[in-house]
């Protein structure tokens, strides 16, 4: 079995999250505005405290995030959809490949969804755990 590279999964990631969002066409009142400080829960399955620092050009989201126990200061690489309200979003741990699909409140304050940490490219190869997490714009 072949390993994937981080960039070669980011890259469906973030093309996957594109085709989602397009849809139809953007609405201005409808967009998705992720850029700004987050701390949050993510539970899988015990709660760990989670903090991010997103910046945002258009649909691309990139910054740190960090979870305690686990890193510090990682980078964070997403895109967000209007039409969805979503973030899919990335963070590569050594060997792991974290990421999920957040979806973003109305108000655009809060955002939560599915964790997935994916311990394949880890040799050996690690179990996948998945869980959730919640972040709040601070």
């Amino acid at each position: 079995m072949s390993r994937i590279s981080f960039s070669t999964m980011c890259g469906a990631i973030v093309f996957a999250a594109t085709l989602v969002g397009c849809g139809g066409g953007t609405d201005p009142d409808n967009a998705v505005n992720v850029a700004g400080q987050w701390s949050g829960t993510a539970l899988f399955p015990n709660a760990r405290g989670t903090q991010a620092t997103l910046q945002q050009s258009g649909t691309a989201v990139s910054g740190q995030m960090s979870v305690n126990g686990a890193f510090v200061g990682r980078a964070v690489t997403g895109q967000v959809s209007a039409q969805n309200r979503t973030l899919t979003w990335a963070v590569l741990r050594d060997c792991e490949l974290w990421g999920g699909v957040l979806n973003v409140g109305a108000a655009g304050d809060a955002m939560s969804g599915s964790v997935l940490i994916d311990g394949s490219g880890c040799q050996p190869a690690r179990a996948n755990v998945s869980g959730t997490l919640s972040l709040t714009r601070q």
